[in-house]
């Protein structure tokens, strides 16, 4: 029998009480607009989406997927009515956007058999008496036997709720808002670059009140005979009594508002999320290769915030200390195929792996059972005190061998 017995889905099971309304789905509660900001936490839930926490036991070799523990069963696919992806993805936003993630344990005969990501705005956190927490949820009581919550990490925890890195560093995200909002007002309505001038004649009004009617007149006709795409290469006439020029309005302020917005840009990546810019910019890259930036992206950002989300799961582990829960990684190590391949064989030269394993970290079929096996190079020995000897030993008589001569043998 596993740590928790998950029913069928054909038996009646106990769902969140209230209503689906409280289920936080991806983007359906955010009010956030910044493109920075929105571009960090889908690039960080979306990676949690492709990754599972996985239940591990400690054995006398290391470790190993306890594969036969509902609770493993149960991680790898928490919701009936979502997938996988959907729910990591969903629980990932409300642990950024509102700085808690709750997750309701939907229990079946005292034991968890399903889970629904809460919608962390709904949510208000107190203590009773004995100094226990107590989520109230659309006002109705629920303790930490009915949710689990995860506080953002490191941004301010007070003992009932996490902060948020937006509500953190709200006057640096308005900053980059403030500049977008600048950005877009600037060059759309000053147009930098070459501009179309038109000096009238004196049969057209000069007063500035005639200006609007003065605009609606002539733009139909640039519009219609001189700008445009569909006028390119064809010859312009001018309008009667007027003479056009072209004014060059080009400066350093694009080049200039470009530098302080990726400014900007990079340190709400790094305060914010922990992130390296290039993750979301990819036209710059002062790392390496794509390898180096991979591990810069996993160690800073993705790894603590996935070892927080597995020691808070090992609170579902009940009092089995040979029992955690871990992410693995490697799938985010992003290499070449040569890389990949150097290195399987080196792992398999040295014993770490099979080839059955090896064959399926590269996509392939394993050869059967022959293929389980794991081989170490016969040059290798044990290092033990019995093998240090005998090896001494050994050195010993080849020495004496060397050093003797054979002409003292001769007596005759």
């Amino acid at each position: 029998m596993g740590l928790f017995n998950r029913k069928k889905k054909t038996e009646k099971r106990e769902i969140f009480p209230t209503t689906y309304s409280n289920t936080y789905y991806p983007g359906l509660f955010s009010k956030e607009t910044n493109p920075t900001v929105k571009s960090c936490i889908n690039k960080i839930a979306r990676t949690f989406s492709t990754l599972t926490p996985i239940l591990y036991k400690d054995t006398k070799n290391g470790r190993a997927r306890d594969t036969q523990s509902d609770l493993y069963h149960l991680l790898m696919n928490p919701s009936y009515e979502e997938t996988s992806a959907l729910f990591w993805d969903a629980f990932i936003r409300s642990m950024l956007e509102e700085g808690n993630g709750y997750i309701y344990l939907g229990r079946y005969n005292g034991r968890i058999a399903d889970m629904k990501v809460v919608n962390p705005y709904e949510v208000k956190v107190t203590r009773n008496s004995s100094h226990e927490k107590i989520f109230t949820i659309r006002g109705i009581d629920y303790t930490e036997y009915d949710i689990l919550h995860f506080p953002m990490l490191g941004e301010g925890y007070d003992g009932t709720r996490g902060v948020s890195p937006m509500d953190r560093y709200r006057e640096l995200i308005n900053l980059g808002s403030y500049l977008y909002d600048y950005i877009n007002n600037y060059f759309h309505n000053n147009s930098p670059g070459d501009r179309l001038s038109i000096e009238l004649g004196t049969s057209y009004p000069s007063r500035p009140a005639d200006m609007d009617k003065l605009y609606a007149q002539i733009m139909p006709v640039l519009n219609k005979f001189v700008l445009g795409a569909k006028n390119a290469g064809k010859p312009m006439i001018n309008i009667p009594d007027s003479k056009t020029t072209v004014l060059d309005q080009s400066s350093n302020v694009q080049a200039q508002l470009s530098e302080v917005m990726e400014m900007v840009e990079r340190t709400i990546c790094l305060l914010c999320f922990s992130m390296p810019y290039e993750m979301i910019n990819t036209s710059v890259n002062k790392y390496d290769s794509l390898e180096t930036l991979q591990q810069e992206y996993l160690t800073s950002c993705i790894q603590p915030l996935g070892n927080h989300i597995c020691q808070t799961l090992d609170k579902l582990l009940p009092s089995r200390v040979n029992h955690h829960f871990r992410y693995d990684y490697k799938t985010l190590l992003t290499t070449n195929t040569k890389d990949t391949v150097d290195y399987l064989v080196k792992e398999f030269n040295n014993g770490a792996i099979s080839m059955n394993e090896m064959r399926a970290k590269l996509g392939m079929d394993g050869i059967g059972p022959e293929g389980d096996y794991h081989f170490v190079q016969s040059n290798l020995m044990p290092l033990t005190m019995d093998n240090i000897k005998a090896y001494m030993a050994k050195n010993k008589a080849e020495l004496e061998a060397l050093e003797h001569n054979p002409q003292g043998d001769d007596k005759s």
